[in-house]
């Protein structure tokens, strides 16, 4: 499956943008310690017009970023799935946000639905 349908009172939307956290989040998450791994996903409307999704995962404590890029660590270069996620949600209107600490990696986003 290459794309997240979401359906609510008749309306559909696709949401690439979380494939594209899930992926990462299981990714990054699988690379911990077995005890320590964990994938947390909230997702749900906030005034009727926003849907937020939060993601959070574990992951091995090392994140590289270049002038606020992340960095892939599945390759050389940009991590395209993050600046995918970027892209998307800017280009839809959205904001995103993307934190860690502690071995705890943060994706907030907020889309007009």
């Amino acid at each position: 499956m290459n794309e997240a349908r979401v359906y609510a009172d008749g309306f559909e939307r696709s949401f690439a943008e979380v494939k594209d956290l899930l992926e990462n989040a299981i990714q990054a998450s699988v690379k911990t310690e077995p005890a320590r791994r964990k994938i947390n996903v909230e997702v749900y409307p906030h005034h009727n017009h926003l849907l937020l999704i939060h993601v959070e995962n574990t992951f091995d404590g090392k994140i590289q970023q270049e002038n606020n890029v992340f960095q892939s660590s599945k390759r050389s270069g940009n991590g395209i799935g993050i600046e995918s996620v970027r892209h998307i949600t800017d280009k839809n209107g959205g904001v995103c946000d993307f934190t860690y600490e502690d071995g705890i990696f943060s994706a907030k986003i907020m889309l007009r639905i």
